[in-house]
């Protein structure tokens, strides 16, 4: 018999073909998962325990998407800290944002019993 005429004998290249296309959609599955994972953590809402605040370059600070005063951030805080749940405040400079205007809000809301978190761009 010629090698030719048996078909189980020309599985081999198939079989690496397939391995290799299974190895590579799990490759690319996994490396989507380290991508997207992260950012639906980052983005969860007050409700589930974070509460992000935007600061931006020129100053104005964003929270929930929308802009707030320093001295009302420091009464919605102050509400946060005596509710039930214990949120985490997220602070959220952009890349603009000088590091000494991030130390300083940092110290401001560090005299909070909230538990602060800063997020680098």
């Amino acid at each position: 018999m010629n090698a030719d005429a048996d078909p189980t004998q020309n599985w081999g290249p198939l079989l690496e073909a397939l391995a290799l296309g299974a190895m590579a959609t799990g490759l690319a599955l996994l490396t989507l998962a380290l991508i997207l994972v992260p950012q639906r953590l980052a983005q969860r809402p007050a409700s589930t325990g974070i509460v992000s605040l935007h600061l931006a370059a020129d100053g104005q600070l964003r929270l929930w998407n929308q802009p707030i005063p320093t001295a009302q951030l420091i009464g919605v805080l102050q509400r946060l800290e005596a509710g039930k749940a214990r949120p985490t405040v997220r602070l959220v400079p952009d890349r603009d944002v000088p590091w000494g205007a991030v130390q300083q809000l940092m110290g401001r809301l560090g005299r909070t019993d909230l538990p602060l978190e800063l997020q680098l761009p």
